[in-house]
């Protein structure tokens, strides 16, 4: 059974990649659960879904518009039967052909009608290296 929860939070995470490389922000929102929290990359802090979908809107239409990310299959540490913790690498690709954002995130999920969705959402993104 726990190669089962572990590939369906895989499957979550890929879609919500998906959406947010569409620039979709009602997507990456469904993803949530409805009392979540997010703490962006850049600090700024949301709960619920209201406030994370206008965050998403404007991350993805403004601050990065036409950005894409990849995440890693990373890592799944099973809580619970409801709760886990999902880790890995992120890189974002901005659409001007810039150099990619590297970072990494950690995800506390929670199974809620059968779907594993984001209870806590904390993506950082790496300092660029200090030049020598």
């Amino acid at each position: 059974m726990q190669s089962n929860e572990v590939q369906a939070i895989i499957s979550e995470n890929e879609a919500f990649a998906e959406a947010w490389s569409k620039g979709d922000a009602k997507a990456a929102v469904s993803l949530y659960t409805e009392d979540a929290v997010r703490v962006g990359a850049f600090g700024d802090v949301q709960h619920g879904l209201t406030e994370i979908e206008a965050a998403y809107d404007r991350l993805l239409h403004h601050t990065m518009p036409g950005a894409t990310v990849k995440m890693e299959r990373g890592s799944i540490r099973m809580l619970t039967p409801e709760f886990a913790v999902w880790q890995g690498g992120i890189e974002i690709f901005p659409s001007n052909g810039g150099s990619s954002l590297k970072g990494h995130a950690v995800q506390v999920m929670k199974k809620v009608k059968g779907r594993w969705l984001i209870l806590e959402g904390h993506p950082k993104i790496f300092p660029p290296p200090l030049a020598r």
